[in-house]
């Protein structure tokens, strides 16, 4: 890629790390489902289940990091490394104090929230004895989430990349072990996974503390072990938007999952080959998601703000750079995309193969406008205007996708009535099926783009105050 600029150059130092980073974590995704795979169905049914109720907790994890980051990114982008390193103590306490209520509702509550889900029986007992052990990490996985995002929010995003990588080849290794009881290890199966996962995740914790008492990073932990309540008010008065966000979206996300499960296997299993598929495809969308967010905390803590606006419309020309040519491959390619995850034994491989490529297709028109939510939402979050994430998403998931959904893909009846004299017939649609769930997905990604691209526009969020 040539970079014409040095914004362009500056936003790229940044985004590649976290695109190798996003990609390492993907990866070791993909190792952790192949494991387990091999162990049994059930399994694989019970990591999957269980990393469903893990995804819960992300919100929280999140509206601690968000708020870190704008933070941090401001007193560095004015040259306050003391202040910055102070936001980052407060977020450490803030983050570990958090995960331990979360550790103990997995422990307590996770086998009732499995049964709310429909697990029962044998499934229940494994989904459960997997969950409490990620839950028991929770505490150290809020912590280093935190220190990544304060190393982020400094400008160094290389290393969590270092140290994610790390983590992920630990965790593939002990997935191996402990799963498959290697090396004298015990077999633990898909509770093998767990453990795994718990001790890559403390692995990552030991390698970022002792960089961060060493001096050898951007930012210091000189800790006084006091809490700062001024700091804690603004971070949580920042983060608080993002978690109603993440859990809105979460909670869109299960009714638009609800939707497009009644439409049947077939049309599901189609849906999450496309999404995984997609999932990689937008890996240079979350870098400069990233990079944006940094640079434009950092710019408007130096009394930048015209060098923030302009570092967002440079990012969004990369992205949207990056995005179109994901975009292309999907549509022009969908059919070679999908087969490798299917088995052309499989009585339903045609019908699988053919709507999940439909799926990349109606995807990959809206590619390039997703590149573009993804740096004005990061743009906003590192300006400290969390609000405005939670408004998007408030509105456009639930106007533009579910609702759309719903009735393109069920249909709809309106019956016959007569007003003012007049009288109007009655109209009935048929209904598209899993398709027009898809273009209502796609809709919503130019909708979100659009209201993010006006909040943007109107500038406010350079006179944020954190």
């Amino acid at each position: 890629m040539i970079l014409r600029n040095e914004t362009q150059r500056r936003i790229w130092r940044l985004a590649w790390p976290a695109i190798i980073a996003n990609i390492s974590q993907t990866m070791l995704n993909l190792v952790d489902t192949l494991m387990v795979g091999h162990v049994s169905a059930l399994a694989i049914a019970a990591v999957g289940l269980g990393g469903q109720v893990s995804w819960f907790m992300f919100p929280i994890m999140m509206s601690v990091s968000v708020g870190t980051l704008a933070l941090v990114a401001r007193a560095v982008g004015a040259k306050e490394f003391k202040r910055a390193e102070l936001v980052l103590e407060q977020s450490l306490y803030i983050a570990f104090l958090l995960g331990i209520p979360v550790l103990l509702f997995g422990w307590f509550f996770g086998d009732d929230v499995l049964r709310i889900m429909g697990a029962k029986g044998e499934l229940l007992s494994l989904a459960y004895a997997y969950l409490k052990v990620v839950f028991l990490f929770y505490p150290v996985r809020f912590v280093v989430f935190t220190i990544n995002s304060a190393l982020r929010g400094a400008g160094d995003t290389k290393t969590p990349m270092k140290v994610g990588i790390l983590m992920n080849v630990l965790n593939a290794l002990f997935d191996y072990l402990l799963i498959y009881g290697k090396l004298g290890f015990p077999r633990l199966g898909a509770v093998g996974a767990a453990w795994a996962s718990g001790i890559g995740i403390s692995s990552a914790l030991v390698v970022l503390l002792v960089l961060l008492f060493s001096n050898r990073l951007i930012l210091k932990f000189e800790p006084s072990w006091r809490f700062k309540w001024d700091i804690v008010e603004r971070i949580v008065r920042i983060g608080t938007p993002t978690l109603v966000e993440r859990s809105l979206f979460s909670f869109y996300n299960f009714l638009y999952m609800s939707i497009v499960t009644r439409f049947g296997d077939v049309a599901l299993a189609a849906h999450q080959i496309g999404l995984r598929i997609e999932s990689i495809a937008y890996m240079p969308a979350f870098g400069f998601n990233v990079a944006t967010s940094a640079l434009v905390g950092q710019n408007l803590g130096a009394g930048k703000p015209e060098e923030a606006e302009r570092t967002v419309y440079e990012a969004m020309k990369m992205a949207g750079l990056f995005m179109g040519v994901m975009g292309a491959v999907l549509i022009l390619f969908p059919r070679y995309l999908v087969m490798p995850f299917l088995n052309p034994n499989d009585p339903n491989y045609g019908e699988v193969l053919h709507l999940a490529s439909i799926y990349l297709i109606i995807v990959g028109v809206s590619e390039v406008p997703l590149g573009w939510v993804f740096v004005l939402s990061g743009a906003l979050r590192g300006a400290g205007d969390t609000k405005s994430p939670m408004y998007v998403t408030a509105i456009s998931k639930l106007l533009f996708r579910i609702i759309p959904a719903y009735l393109l893909g069920f249909g709809f009846s309106i019956p016959s009535f007569h007003l003012l004299g007049f009288a109007f017939p009655g109209f009935t649609f048929e209904g598209l099926g899993v398709i027009a769930a898809w273009i209502a997905m796609s809709l919503e990604t130019f909708t979100s783009a659009g209201m993010y691209w006006w909040i943007f526009k109107k500038g406010k969020w350079k006179h944020v105050k954190v």
